[in-house]
């Protein structure tokens, strides 16, 4: 029996050898098989985990830049307003025309009739010179007198109705005298040198006493007049330029800021994912170590010196370098507006400069005009002729290490501390400098911008223009735009002023940083650190 199972193996010892080989072949292939798809599986769920924890972290760092962005905000309103006091120079027109209403009152003596005759003529003299005046003192006159009443809401229409009626009640309180002399006056030169000469004639009469006074009637009433027109043009241009520059700064703040944070932030995700990987090489090599000693010596307790970790080199930011690289904010809250706001003002006065106060401007129009003055900001003009777009890298950055220094200092920095050097802050800053050079940065700006003009002009056809929609041209067959006179549109700019930077929530910001680009900017930023693991 055994002789004969002896000779049936041996007989097929090939076959069987064969058929062995085949199964275990196909047993290790198996377990193969079987290993490689658990390790895709534990890799996908560990990507899975790895991308949402990314998400996550990117998600936060987009909150923490918002938080950031309206912490910062009331430092840069509060110097934007004290240094542009548009609600300053408005108070002192309007105590200055009313003043002005009482001062020929004042200066007119009692009794004489020749001083009547020369206080008649030096009325309609002044009337004359208003008339011929600057643009804004017309519009004043004249902007309850054509017949077409404004549609600003009665919060609107504060200031500029008040001094449109201060001055129809001005003109009201003129004698039958005055008028009489002041239709002379306009009608005929002849009645302005007969006019003349009768008010010499009575100024002779009266001494050389009484002359001197006329004088200085007369020379107080041009002087008046002159600083009525500059105050009106001050408000104008500073009204604008402080809406401007409330725009480019908070751009550029909130620009500047993503970059920061997002640095900031792609680091303590690098840190954290090393760290992750450190800990569990520890773990493992605790495992090990300690079934050695288990093994050998029966004590599995292990020397904190053993474990050759070093905390300070896996620190990619610590908290003083975090701190200093904020810090950097400081330049643009205090004095990178001020650079920002002479560019703005320039390019106001060159196009706002021949537009008169009781021009009646459409919302295309003044879109028109805004975008005017954007294009005299945002580029220069080289040596060649052509014009260059600028990167406002001045503004963000101090342009030099002792500046940078001494607003390290301001912004709190141990002096010590600022003047250590820190390669790690040396290399934030430096990577900073490139974006802020790159083309990324200049696309996402010119898109903020125009986002940022379009939420301005969103607030004034609500509250100026009392309509909704765009400022795109309308179609043929549509009802005009309404007009409003450049004097009315000044209220609701200086109160979008306060509302852009004192509102909440603050749809200026919120705009921004809805905006794709801006988002799709710091994502760029935050996921850049594949050519750190090579």
């Amino acid at each position: 029996m055994l002789q004969a199972v002896t000779s049936y193996v041996h007989d097929r010892r090939r076959g069987m050898s064969r058929a062995a080989g085949y199964l275990g072949g196909a047993y290790i292939l198996g377990r193969y098989v079987l290993d490689r798809i658990g390790d895709m599986r534990n890799r996908a769920i560990q990507d899975r985990l790895a991308r949402e924890n990314l998400r996550r972290r990117f998600e936060q760092n987009q909150q923490d830049v918002s938080f950031t962005i309206m912490a910062l905000l009331p430092t840069l309103g509060a110097h934007i307003l004290d240094g542009m006091d548009v609600e300053g120079v408005t108070q002192e027109l309007q105590s200055f025309l009313k003043t002005s209403k009482a001062r020929p009152l004042e200066l007119q003596p009692p009794e004489p009739p020749s001083e009547a005759s020369l206080a008649s003529s030096v009325a309609s003299l002044r009337h004359e010179h208003e008339v011929r005046s600057d643009s804004g003192s017309i519009s004043v006159v004249s902007s309850n007198n054509d017949g077409a009443p404004s549609d600003m809401s009665a919060s609107s229409s504060s200031w500029v109705d008040q001094f449109s009626s201060v001055r129809s009640s001005d003109l009201s309180r003129q004698t039958s005298l005055d008028t009489t002399d002041f239709r002379l006056n306009t009608a005929s030169p002849v009645s302005e040198s007969v006019l003349t000469t009768s008010s010499v004639s009575s100024a002779a009469l009266e001494g050389s006493g009484s002359s001197a006074a006329n004088s200085v009637i007369s020379d107080s009433m041009t002087s008046s007049t002159r600083s009525k027109a500059e105050l009106w043009r001050e408000v104008k241009i500073l009204t604008f330029t402080r809406t401007l520059t409330i725009i480019y700064s908070v751009t550029l703040l909130s620009i500047f800021t993503h970059i920061q944070l997002n640095l900031l932030g792609r680091s303590k995700y690098i840190h954290s994912v090393i760290q992750l990987e450190e800990d569990e090489r520890i773990r493992e090599r605790m495992q090990y170590d300690t079934s050695v000693y288990a093994l050998f010596w029966g004590d599995t307790s292990l020397e904190e010196s053993d474990l050759d970790i070093n905390l300070e080199e896996q620190e990619y930011v610590s908290e003083e370098t975090e701190r200093k690289f904020l810090t950097l904010s400081w330049w643009i809250l205090h004095v990178g507006w001020k650079d920002v706001g002479e560019r703005v003002r320039r390019g106001v006065e060159e196009v706002f400069d021949g537009v008169s106060l009781k021009t009646k401007l459409t919302i295309n129009d003044l879109h028109r005009l805004i975008a005017d003055v954007r294009r005299r900001v945002e580029y220069e003009v080289t040596f060649e002729g052509k014009e260059r777009r600028i990167n406002f890298m001045s503004t963000l950055i101090p342009p030099t290490s002792e500046t940078l220094q001494h607003i390290l200092t301001q912004g709190g920095i141990p002096p010590s501390l600022a003047a250590s050097p820190d390669a790690k802050f040396q290399s934030l800053l430096a990577e900073t400098r490139e974006w802020l050079c790159s083309g990324s940065f200049e696309r996402v700006l010119e898109v903020c911008l125009d986002q940022a003009t379009e939420t301005l002009f969103a607030g004034l056809q609500r509250h100026v223009f009392n309509t909704s929609g765009g400022a795109d041209d309308p179609p043929p067959g549509a009802p005009e735009q309404p007009r409003e006179r450049l004097a009315a549109m000044l209220p609701g700019l200086a109160r979008w002023s306060h509302v852009a930077l004192e509102g909440l929530p603050n749809e200026l910001v919120d705009g921004l940083a809805g905006v794709r680009e801006t988002a799709a900017l710091s994502a760029v930023i935050y996921s850049s650190y594949e050519d750190r693991f090579r």
